[in-house]
């Protein structure tokens, strides 16, 4: 006699959770080369043969995460108020993200966008990810305004090909702050300084930057002093 459907798919659900889970521990005790299929599954008390059942090696489930974490951040910047500035949501929306990965008690995501191993696996899986990231953070930008828009104008004009610019300008500058951010991160862990909040609170640093300079250039030219 078989199971009732219901049942037979939230049994499937909860067998992927664990796999995914258990991937995300181990990876992030271990590391992605020294983690295998075989750990992934024994951690989630099932075999090899159901683990591929569900994921197309590690590296399927490596991309699946990533995917995961790109869906997540873009639905968190979208649900940020609409008074706030674009870079202050996108900000915000990644913080937010990055707590809920934490509270899983599995790593942050950032660790899918460190360059090694992992970021190589992922790009034969996902070509260009930092690229798609890019994209989906202008994508969710442009949703924030056209929203906004709608609300306080409903008979407002579509979107131009002047604010699609700048939404793709701030996915970038997005991009950069992270990547730096990141990199700062590697520098100082192979100094040997780490904590478990070093990549928010340097991401969080380069946001104040880019806020600094966005700021600067507001200042009055300084006309050496001439009266």
């Amino acid at each position: 006699m078989t199971a009732p459907v219901g049942r037979r798919e939230a049994n499937k659900q909860a067998t992927r959770a664990a796999l995914a889970a258990a991937a995300k521990r181990l990876f992030a005790e271990r590391g992605f080369e020294q983690t295998t299929v075989r750990d992934i599954a024994r951690a989630a008390a099932v075999t090899e043969r159901t683990f591929y059942r569900y994921f197309d090696g590690k590296e399927g489930l490596l991309a699946e995460e990533y995917l995961s974490w790109l869906n997540r951040l873009q639905d968190a910047i979208v649900a940020r108020p609409a008074a706030e500035a674009p870079l202050v949501a996108v900000q915000r929306a990644m913080m937010t993200v990055a707590r809920q990965a934490a509270a899983e008690q599995g790593p942050a995501p950032v660790w899918v966008f460190s360059e090694g191993p992992p970021m190589r696996t992922l790009r034969r899986f996902e070509p260009r990810p930092l690229l798609r990231l890019e994209a989906s953070i202008a994508a969710a930008i442009l949703t924030r305004m056209r929203t906004g828009r709608a609300a306080a104008e409903p008979e407002a004009a579509p979107a131009g090909a002047d604010e699609e610019f700048r939404t793709k300008v701030l996915g970038r500058v997005v991009i950069a702050a992270l990547r730096s951010a990141l990199i700062k991160y590697r520098e100082l862990r192979a100094a040997g300084a780490d904590g478990p909040h070093a990549v928010e609170q340097l991401l969080d640093q380069a946001f104040a930057i880019i806020r600094a300079e966005a700021s600067a250039g507001d200042q009055p030219e300084d006309n050496g002093g001439s009266s």
